[in-house]
């Protein structure tokens, strides 16, 4: 195959290019992901990235919606006092944003690994059950977040969130 330019883009500067050929074979692909896995990049106009997601958002604020944020909402207070102990467990782990259904279903800002959100969900149901509270469904909201950084493939630079 022909060889092309890094540049081929139409954001990339030819001042502000990353010269790959001036790199070894491992740095270059360090950079390479890097560069793909960050935010802005050398892809992206500044700020693209944000607005994109502010997009997204935007809905929720307009709507004012609770699920699929972070927002937190309504709590009763008499069940969370109830339901302390399944807090205690949960830890740091999750932190109580709302109550909706009349306090059967709980939302939670998730702080866990993703591959173990179901699972936690459906053990914070039955510790909230054990409590003597009704409880018909736990949501676990994870924000942007929809992968675990740390341990994607060993490599531990992922840019921000």
């Amino acid at each position: 195959y022909p060889s092309k330019p890094f540049e081929n883009n139409r954001f990339t500067k030819p001042e502000d290019k990353t010269d790959f050929t001036k790199l070894d074979p491992y740095r270059a692909k360090k950079t390479a992901v890097q560069l793909a896995r960050s935010k802005n990049n050398e892809w992206l106009p500044k700020g693209k990235s944000e607005a994109f997601h502010r997009n997204q958002t935007d809905i929720f604020r307009k709507l004012n919606l609770l699920q699929g944020s972070l927002r937190a909402g309504e709590v009763d207070e008499e069940i969370v006092k109830r339901i302390q102990p399944a807090l205690n467990v949960l830890g740091s782990v999750a932190d109580l944003l709302s109550m909706h259904n009349e306090g059967k279903v709980f939302r939670f800002h998730y702080h866990g690994l993703i591959k173990h959100r179901e699972g936690m969900a459906a053990w914070t149901e039955t510790l909230i059950r054990d409590c003597g509270v009704e409880c018909t469904g736990v949501v676990f909201e994870t924000g942007w977040r929809k992968r675990d950084p740390y341990y994607d493939g060993g490599d531990h630079w992922f840019g921000p969130y």
